[in-house]
């Protein structure tokens, strides 16, 4: 009986405990995952194969760590890929010994009709794996491995190894072209010459002086070692940077451009560069500097990043303006349980199409992001016009500055319509029902002034759209 008793009261502590973990957030079964494993779990077929090769492999070093990519396409410590495309993959496998959980290994093997066979490994240039890339590099239809690694004292300086994969003896084998100090990384034919190269955003903190650059790497034949990696350009970037958001390339025009979207404490801009054939060198699209940053078509207040906007195969770069006398209105509640309101800018947000120098309007809006909706912006018909977005309530009001006819009276803020957003499930007896999104069905009400100006139900729907 006593016995019984023993093991109920443990089996309540545990349910107590997996229960207590849960509230706070916390996944029971994490603490067995393959991270935390000195030996993972077993894997099935191939990748079961790969597995007990790797670990017979390594068996003399003793227990190990498996490691993780934190960002990219490849986040698994076994990475597959089929490098020389002879349509079986390679192998590398991330890893850290006990003895040595500082240090971070990359495995290589290849696979064969004989299964996986070990290639070798290198010690990683640092303490953490930050990304794998696989791009061929020199045209020869082989890809190349392209690992970042990062360290614990450092998040924004990182070390590029490129190793340069070749067949040896029938098995694909990878040699270290080149470690490159950066802060993000990006590939694309910049020189449109049919092979990829390498563009590294680098912010050099570690210097005497604060130093941003952007520097582009090309593999190129080597008589002695057959091939090498060179820098074939470098340019500086705004001087102010304190961080990359993201590194996108693509065509505008007739040109292609890498678009790097960064951030300068509460600006955000982008900068844009391209291989200047004449020159021979990087270069950049548009010159931006402290005393004209504000000023600058590709800055903003936002922290928006290039994107296809309109789906036409070509990047836009986002901006903003500010819209006078326009604000966000949110109720913050103090001690005293008094009601106070504190007032957020509200911005045009303008995606500009750029060719050779010169920028043009691909689209413009004003956005609701609480209630999830925008109203496309015209510059001629909403010149006059102001918004105030109150959150707390979702209410949206949208009027329009009529000029005074007293010159010795200020001119006058006038109502033309509101939109409300209400709950799905809500039944609400004001207003006149617009649409439905995901979260919220919105009502609009319009004033006899905004009927004047030649408001309707149909303006309102050509201008509104949902986010979500």
């Amino acid at each position: 009986m006593r016995k019984k008793i023993i093991i109920a009261v443990a089996a309540v502590v545990l349910l107590c405990c997996t229960a207590a973990l849960a509230v706070n957030g916390l996944d029971f079964l994490a603490f067995n995952s393959a991270e935390n494993l000195v030996r993972p779990p077993k894997l099935s077929g191939i990748d079961g194969e790969l597995q007990e090769a790797f670990e017979a492999a390594v068996e003399k070093k003793g227990e190990y760590i498996l490691r993780y990519p934190t960002k990219g396409q490849y986040r698994s410590a076994y990475v597959r890929y089929d490098c020389d495309g002879d349509g079986n993959d390679e192998a590398f496998v991330f890893y850290s010994p006990k003895t040595e959980e500082m240090l971070v290994y990359m495995y290589m093997l290849n696979y064969s009709d004989s299964g996986w066979n070990a290639v070798g490994e290198v010690l990683g240039d640092g303490s953490d794996i930050y990304s794998v890339e696989f791009c061929d590099l020199n045209g020869d239809g082989i890809s190349e491995v392209l690992v970042g690694w990062s360290s614990l004292d450092s998040k924004s300086n990182k070390k590029l190894s490129v190793y340069c994969s070749f067949k040896n003896s029938q098995s694909l084998n990878y040699k270290l072209l080149a470690i490159e100090a950066y802060t993000e990384m990006h590939t694309a034919d910049l020189d449109e010459d049919g092979e990829t190269e390498i563009l590294l955003a680098l912010i050099d903190s570690t210097s005497d002086t604060y130093k941003t650059e952007a520097r582009l790497l090309k593999m190129m034949p080597d008589e002695k070692n057959g091939f090498q990696i060179n820098a074939v350009g470098q340019t500086s970037l705004y001087s102010e940077t304190a961080s990359f958001m993201q590194i996108t390339s693509g065509k505008s025009g007739d040109r292609e451009y890498v678009y790097i979207d960064e951030a300068a404490g509460n600006l955000y801009l982008t900068e844009m560069l391209y291989w200047d054939s004449q020159k021979n060198a990087l270069a950049s699209a548009v010159k931006v500097d402290v005393l004209s940053v504000t000023s600058c078509p590709t800055s903003r207040s936002l922290d928006l990043v290039c994107t296809d906007i309109d789906g036409d195969g070509e990047i836009e770069i986002p901006g903003t303006a500010l819209l006078a006398d326009s604000s966000v209105v949110r109720q913050q509640e103090e001690a005293k349980e008094v009601l106070t309101a504190s007032a957020e800018n509200v911005y045009i947000v303008k995606w500009n199409k750029y060719d050779r120098g010169n920028f043009t309007v691909a689209a413009q809006y004003i956005e609701n992001k609480d209630d999830y909706f925008k109203i496309n912006y015209d510059p001629e018909k909403m010149k006059n016009w102001s918004v105030t977005f109150y959150p707390d309530t979702h209410l949206s009001q949208f009027s329009v500055l009529k000029e005074s006819e007293d010159p010795g009276k200020p001119d006058e803020s006038v109502l033309l319509f509101s939109v409300t957003a209400v709950k799905l499930d809500d039944t609400v007896s004001i207003g006149t029902y617009l649409m439905s999104g995901k979260t919220y069905k919105y009502i609009y009400e319009i004033t006899d002034e905004g009927e004047n100006a030649g408001i309707t139900k149909q303006y309102i729907t050509e201008i509104f759209s949902l986010t979500q």
